[in-house]
């Protein structure tokens, strides 16, 4: 396929003129000619006819002629797209906790080395983070909780240890089974935090009857420093707030992770995430 002959019988009908259709094309008269000529023996039948002091397409001349503009657009927009294959957004799923903890000065990071660079984020706890990461739909994501797909793969970022809070007048220090007998308020079921906390009072052959259960770990937070209860939470969130020394928790912690599809090529700024989400 001749596709610069193809174009210079685009040129032709365009500017219905041989001599003209050269000059668009940059090309001698002679030349343009010569590669018509050919197309048409390629074609076996006449491309060109002569109408008054000019020519035109005939209707095979016609039909290769806006099929050559075609393809040439196509070829335009496949070429812009490769080249601007290195400023696609990153896509991002994150936890709503991590957003407000650990994406804020991520990103400041992120900003920095690669202030080209768009971002979009996806909020949802660490199972739905972990489909998105599996489907394609995000390119990475933030969870609390390891994925259960061996195609993810689980970059460890840090521990982040599970702390008991009150209001200001609670005890230093507390017995997990009293702090069991509550008031207790609790993140909601069928979180991956819950069960982390539900598991971790079940290992001590605990089963506690919150007052409230709300899906908000800042809610908590602060419902607790009220005084409507004590409450579990981790570390990250809990700042600004009475903390209780519970020395049953030593050493239970949730570990943050950066997911990404370990069978598949990275985002080309992948890298440079990962150092942001280590700071």
């Amino acid at each position: 396929m001749d596709i610069e002959a193809l174009l210079s019988l685009a040129a032709i009908r365009d500017a219905g003129s041989v001599t003209a259709a050269a000059e668009r094309r940059h090309l001698s008269q002679p030349a343009l000619t010569r590669q018509v000529q050919r197309l048409a023996r390629s074609a076996g039948t006449a491309l060109l006819e002569r109408r008054g002091r000019g020519v035109a397409l005939t209707p095979a001349g016609e039909a290769l002629a806006a099929w050559a503009v075609r393809q040439s657009q196509d070829w335009d927009a496949l070429l812009a797209s490769v080249r601007t294959q290195r400023a696609l957004p990153l896509r991002l799923g994150c936890g709503a906790t991590l957003a407000l903890t650990l994406l804020p000065r991520a990103m400041a990071r992120l900003r920095a080395a690669r202030p080209d660079l768009g971002l979009r984020v996806l909020v949802g706890d660490s199972a739905a983070t972990s489909a998105r990461v599996l489907s394609g739909e995000v390119d990475a994501g933030l969870v609390t909780t390891a994925p259960v797909d061996h195609r993810l793969d689980a970059l460890p970022l840090y521990r982040d240890p599970v702390v008991a809070v009150g209001p200001p007048e609670a005890p230093e220090r507390m017995a997990l089974a009293d702090l069991a007998r509550g008031p207790l308020c609790l993140f909601a079921r069928g979180t991956g935090f819950r069960t982390f906390i539900d598991e971790l009072f079940a290992g001590a052959g605990l089963f506690p009857d919150p007052v409230a259960e709300i899906g908000s770990l800042e809610a908590l937070r602060e419902l607790a420093a009220a005084g409507l209860g004590y409450t579990l939470l981790p570390a990250s969130v809990a700042g600004g707030v009475r903390t209780i020394d519970v020395p049953e928790l030593a050493g239970h912690a949730r570990t943050v992770a950066l997911l990404r599809r370990g069978d598949r090529p990275s985002h080309p700024a992948f890298a440079d995430l990962l150092a942001a989400v280590r700071g």
